[in-house]
């Protein structure tokens, strides 16, 4: 093989990685099945299975928190429905917990701005019809609010990743351990 071959062939090999390594680490493929809030409440709600963690007011946040602890509530929420690279802490997606951050953001004082106000109660709005479908929107706005730089949401979590999720987190207690930390 002459020079100009093996650079062409070397040049392809590298395209090829880098297509690889793109499709693995930052193209994330829309779910065919997600989990939706009646599984989610028929499975664990209602079986009383994520009894112990189903209270906001365990966080201590209510609305004369700073908007800093509100928005991590939020953030921590979204982690059970999106795909990220680094996830620090989980909040589960409960009725309840989507009913008491609505009450939470409607009444606080501490939000920056009314537009940010605005959207954040049109995100707890979408959750509280069991919308979904844009969770990792909604946790991109949010992480952007709070200035992030790793954890990017790149999708959804399937159906079946998000009941690994929940029973890593919620139910064999992998959120206790990081709050523990």
């Amino acid at each position: 093989m002459k020079k100009k071959e093996i650079l062409i062939v070397a040049l392809a090999l590298l395209i090829a990685a880098g297509l690889l390594v793109y499709q693995t680490r930052f193209a994330y493929s829309k779910p065919e099945e997600v989990l939706t809030q009646d599984e989610f409440v028929e499975t664990f709600e209602e079986t009383g299975a994520l009894e112990e963690i189903d209270r906001l007011d365990r966080t201590g946040i209510n609305s004369h928190s700073p908007e800093e602890k509100i928005l991590e509530v939020m953030h921590q929420m979204t982690h059970q429905k999106i795909v990220a690279d680094e996830k620090w802490g989980a909040i589960p997606m409960t009725t309840r917990n989507i009913e008491q951050i609505d009450s939470i953001v409607s009444n606080s004082k501490k939000i920056r701005s009314p537009e940010v106000r605005n959207q954040l109660v049109q995100i707890i709005t979408k959750w509280e019809r069991g919308d979904f479908s844009e969770a990792d929107k909604d946790h991109n706005y949010i992480w952007k609010l709070q200035k992030g730089t790793l954890g990017k949401a790149r999708g959804l979590l399937s159906k079946e990743e998000e009941l690994l999720f929940i029973e890593e987190w919620f139910i064999d207690g992998k959120a206790e351990e990081e709050k523990n930390k």
